[in-house]
């Protein structure tokens, strides 16, 4: 198994393969945002009201959750599936 690990400083960049940031939507009108929340204190809660939010402001078309088991996992295949499948834009929250 490989694991990859990504470097938040940027000081690991002349050894890491290039990575780019996905393109910036010019709109969410119409969009469907995953949430991917892991569990801890009332992260969700805030994601809840961030998602509530952005749909009343934006006119999201919908929401994708995901509430992972642990928070030292990536989502299960069958979620992953779903926000890379039916998301336009993705936020991740860290409760605790």
């Amino acid at each position: 198994m490989t694991v990859v690990a990504l470097d938040p400083t940027g000081s690991a960049a002349k050894t890491a393969p290039e990575r780019r940031l996905a393109v910036r939507p010019a709109s969410l009108a119409g969009a469907v945002l995953g949430l991917v929340c892991n569990g801890l204190g009332r992260g969700e809660v805030l994601l809840d009201a961030l998602a509530e939010r952005l749909r009343e402001s934006d006119g999201l078309a919908g929401v994708v959750k995901v509430v992972k088991s642990s928070v030292s996992v990536p989502p299960d295949p069958d979620d992953w599936s779903r926000l890379t499948d039916g998301v336009a834009i993705a936020i991740t929250g860290f409760g605790g």
